[in-house]
């Protein structure tokens, strides 16, 4: 069984990720296969060894997007998330994972967004791993947000999970937009990539499952 680690870096953030990078991995208390950076239209380094890099510039974004069977080609996800430069929009918040996902060989990954690493130092990794096993109901798991008690929802988060690798590529990422969810998340939500992964979970009645604050992650927004 093997399992890989990726995350992110986008240009603003280049030069916060270096001083918290190893921190960031080691608290997972995981001993890692391989240790994956994707560097989204910035320049491409190596922080620290075993570390893989891999470049994304704005040219790559449709096939990227077409090679994983979402429609580059969205009005509609291009009007809700606000055009480029906006902070949430959509085809910057897909790309990244989708990537990390096609690079990994491995037979589970974990993504985290660069901000957000583990304050309690557990062994959520494996006990993510064992739910999977146990329970194909489980698309992703999480560790907690701050919610106290371990729960099931079908509304993802891409900031920190962990998937069996293969079986999320093999989910159709491009299921139509149904409109928003009274009291639900926020409008550019339904058409980034957790989004997407909600849609499919509530199609084909999957959850993700979040663990207790035992397993608690921070999401530091730098």
């Amino acid at each position: 069984m093997t399992v890989d680690f990726a995350t992110y870096c986008c240009e603003k953030d280049i030069d916060k990720l270096g001083p918290v990078f190893n921190r960031h991995v080691k608290s997972h208390g995981y001993d890692f296969d391989l240790i994956n950076i994707i560097f989204q239209r910035t320049p491409m380094g190596v922080i620290n060894n075993p570390v893989k890099g891999y470049y994304i510039s704005d040219v790559n974004y449709d096939q990227i997007l077409r090679d994983n069977g979402i429609n580059p080609d969205n009005k509609e996800a291009d009007d809700y998330t606000h055009g480029w430069d906006a902070a949430h929009y959509w085809k910057h918040h897909c790309v990244n994972q989708l990537v990390a996902l096609n690079k990994s060989t491995a037979d589970y990954i974990v993504l985290a967004d660069a901000d957000c690493y583990m304050v309690t130092n557990t062994n959520w990794v494996e006990k993510g791993i064992q739910l999977l096993k146990d329970n194909r109901k489980y698309l992703v798991i999480s560790p907690s947000d701050g919610t106290r008690v371990a729960h099931e929802t079908n509304i993802m988060s891409q900031q920190l999970f962990l998937c069996e690798r293969q079986r999320m590529l093999d989910i159709d990422f491009d299921l139509p937009f149904t409109g928003f969810k009274e009291g639900g998340p926020f409008a550019e939500f339904y058409f980034l990539l957790e989004g997407r992964i909600s849609r499919y979970m509530e199609k084909h009645g999957l959850t993700r499952f979040m663990l207790s604050d035992e397993h608690r992650y921070w999401h530091d927004q730098w």
